[in-house]
């Protein structure tokens, strides 16, 4: 599964792969477009920035051109030159002409609130609005300071800036009070000496006083949305901005934009988002159709997968089904392609090795019923030989009263050997039946004991015949008679979840490891599948351990053993284990 897996995923990544340049031209093109509409913004923002520039340094020439009309005509120069106070009775109409005058300029020119001429002298002056005024101290102001310091330079005023900036383009900075009763704050003030052309000019002023109003309605048309923020800076401060709620829009990611002309500088902050509003729309359905075709390629992997990988799969888990023995394991398919034919040849080779394995199977398990019959037939001769020449034994040397003995018990043994063509007994019968056995041996060697107990629940559990006789006859002749001592002879029988446990141990000679693990090795050779016995083996080596472990496995199946320990010199235990089928739990 694991490589059919991987085959699923180097699809799926080639598919990818080939998306891959698709992929990187969409975002290139998608950066690079805008790119372009970032500069093509900034080009056109910057061109009505500058042209906006501009017109407040025509505005800020015509009031140059305007203060110096009047700053330099005479008639209204002399009404205030000379005078210690331009508020006497000789003196008034002229005055009152003045302001007429100054009326006049400020109904025509329409940005211009309020305009003023100050006698630096006495602090009195006039103005279009106020009429005669009284500034008290006006020599204290910064303002006024910097304006007589000008000598007839056009001076540019900002209330509450600390200072004023003067020089004909508006630049320079002091320190003073600030704005009074007279200037206010929403207004913008134009400042030049009379007399301009006088080489000692008096400390009389001319002031123009130009609404912030009218400058937020120059740059108000640059404002093309809610969210977009128009700020006008003279010097470093800011005078005026287009939207109330700048402090919101500054609260996200801006574009920014200022341009600056001598003192004036404007500069522009609208919200990224908006402005490439339609750019995103744009990025993002750019990004919507990656993800669309990285899923329609996943998809179409997938596809591929399910019509030819795993088909494929199918017919690798056959292979391992019937590699475990599952011969009539078959594919079930509707496929009319190439791989249902593949499969159908899978079927019918599968079919047809079944058969083919149970013809044989029967073959070689007749065969080996045969063999194993024989070889059963082989152990009463040899048993009868060996008995044949104990009885020759013994009437030597105790004289004929023992032989009847022997040879009743001998006939009762062969009785029940030939079993009238049963296969089992009840392990209680086996143990009767070996009890015949083990007499005459006890009368051919007398210095053994033999004792038998079986578990009450065991007694009749049955038992293929002939099992235990070839272990007790090893314990005997190779174990007992091998010891001078008195020995005994133990069989003893339980149940565990292994199935019926039957144990032959003997306190005889025992034998060494290295002969112990021979017969390990030998006895390990035998399976359910190879319970024939190894043909490089010779037929005489533990030929009685091994007959009887290759009938357990025949007749039990695998999980039936015979187990041999053994220790040198203390003795040998012998352990069949015979699994319980379920008709005899029954």
């Amino acid at each position: 599964m694991k490589k059919t897996q991987g085959l699923q995923f180097k699809l799926s990544l080639t598919f990818i792969l080939i998306l891959i340049p698709l992929v990187v031209v969409s975002l290139f093109a998608n950066n690079y477009s805008q790119r372009i509409m970032n500069e093509q913004i900034r080009e056109r923002t910057k061109g009505a920035l500058q042209t906006t520039l501009a017109y407040m340094e025509q505005m800020a020439s015509n009031m140059d051109q305007q203060t110096l009309l009047i700053s330099s005509n005479p008639s209204i120069v002399n009404i205030w030159r000379d005078k210690r106070d331009p508020f006497t009775p000789d003196n008034l109409y002229d005055v009152h002409t003045v302001q007429q005058q100054l009326n006049s300029l400020t109904n025509i020119n329409g940005s211009i609130k309020e305009a003023y001429i100050l006698h630096g002298e006495s602090g009195n002056g006039v103005s279009t609005t106020l009429g005669g005024i009284r500034w008290p101290r006006i020599k204290e102001e910064a303002w006024f300071r910097q304006a007589v310091r000008g000598v007839g330079a056009l001076l540019m005023y900002v209330p509450g800036s600390g200072g004023g900036n003067g020089d004909g383009n508006g630049n320079g900075n002091e320190d003073g009070e600030g704005a009074n009763r007279y200037l206010k704050d929403d207004s913008l003030y134009y400042i030049r000496l009379l007399d301009v052309l006088s080489e000692s000019p008096e400390p009389n002023v001319l002031i123009f006083a130009v609404r912030k109003t009218a400058l937020q309605d120059i740059i108000q048309h640059l404002q093309t949305s809610a969210d977009m923020n128009i700020s006008l800076f003279y010097g470093d401060r800011r005078i005026l901005e287009t939207n109330a709620g700048a402090e919101r829009v500054r609260g996200q990611e801006l574009f920014t934009i200022r341009e600056s002309g001598g003192a004036w500088s404007i500069q522009l902050e609208q919200p990224k988002a908006e402005i490439f509003k339609q750019s995103h729309r744009l990025q993002l359905f750019t990004y919507l159709t990656i993800i669309l075709s990285i899923l329609l390629a996943m998809w179409i992997a997938w596809l591929v997968y399910i019509q030819i990988l795993r088909p494929l799969y199918q017919l690798s888990g056959a292979f391992k089904v019937v590699k475990n023995g599952n011969l009539t394991h078959q594919i079930k398919h509707v496929r009319r392609d190439e791989l249902g034919h593949v499969m159908d040849g899978f079927n019918q080779m599968a079919a047809a090795q079944r058969i083919m394995i149970e013809e044989n199977y029967e073959k070689e398990l007749r065969i080996a019923k045969s063999e194993f019959n024989l070889l059963q037939s082989q152990i009463n001769p040899h048993f009868l030989y060996n008995t044949l020449d104990s009885i020759y034994s013994v009437a030597v040397k105790h004289g004929m009263r023992e032989i009847s003995d022997m040879v009743l018990n001998l006939a009762k043994f062969f009785r029940v050997s030939l079993g009238k063509g049963r296969q089992d007994f009840t392990l209680a019968e086996t143990a009767e039946h070996l009890m015949y056995y083990i007499r005459v041996q006890q009368m051919r060697t007398a210095h053994f004991t033999a004792d038998i107990e079986l578990a009450e629940e065991t007694k009749d559990m049955p038992m293929l015949k002939l099992l235990l006789q070839p272990i007790v006859e090893n314990a005997i002749i190779h174990g007992i008679e091998k010891d001078a001592m008195d020995c005994e002879l133990r069989i003893r029988s339980g149940m565990d979840e292994r199935g019926l446990i039957v144990e032959v141990e003997d306190t005889g000679a025992g034998m060494p490891p290295a002969r112990l693990e021979e017969i390990r090795r030998e006895l390990g050779t035998i399976t359910s599948k190879l319970y024939r016995l190894p043909q490089d083996s010779p037929s005489s080596r533990f030929f009685g351990l091994k007959n009887v472990k290759s009938r357990l496995k025949l007749y039990y199946g695998e999980s039936a053993d015979l187990l041999v320990e053994s220790e040198e010199y203390v003795g040998t235990k012998v352990t069949l284990i015979i699994p319980i089928r379920t008709e005899e739990r029954a």
